[in-house]
């Protein structure tokens, strides 16, 4: 290995490191921030919660959310997430919609929640009534690649 190639692993290492220090403060926070509006899953002996935070970093600059209380996604609680993630500029918040009932007839949707935008893949349709109208300042309709 040469030199060159010795400075680009430890740069890389670095990098990963940083983004990996960064994952982490993202993952607290909006642990800590869902705390307040809804409990978490996975508590021993306790019910499904309403939400999960994936706490496995894989290399990507975002956090993964899944709701399983469709509550846990009133505006105002995506924008405490908006706001939180406005700290770390390039980082996202993926929340995904997995509610235990409907894993199996319900298609994959979600938000993509961005410092400067929110990207809403919500198929409100499959929703109970009081959830088909939520909306978001400044969201708009699309996908990831948006």
């Amino acid at each position: 290995m040469t030199v060159v190639d010795q400075m680009t692993a430890t740069d890389d290492d670095k990098k990963h490191m940083e983004q990996q220090a960064t994952f982490e403060e993202v993952y607290r926070r909006a642990e800590r921030l869902l705390r307040h509006f809804g409990r978490p899953d996975f508590q021993p002996g306790q019910p499904p919660g309403d939400y999960f935070v994936h706490g496995d970093f894989d290399g990507r600059r975002e956090v993964v959310v899944f709701v399983e209380n469709l509550a846990m996604l009133r505006a105002d609680i995506v924008a405490g997430l908006q706001r939180l993630i406005r700290r770390f500029p390039g980082w996202q918040i993926v929340v995904t919609v997995a509610v235990r009932e409907h894993l199996d007839d319900w298609p994959d949707m979600g938000l993509y929640i961005r410092p400067h935008e929110i990207i809403d893949g919500l198929q409100r349709q499959y929703f109970p009534k009081e959830f088909q109208s939520l909306a978001y300042e400044g969201g708009k309709k699309g996908t990831t690649p948006d």
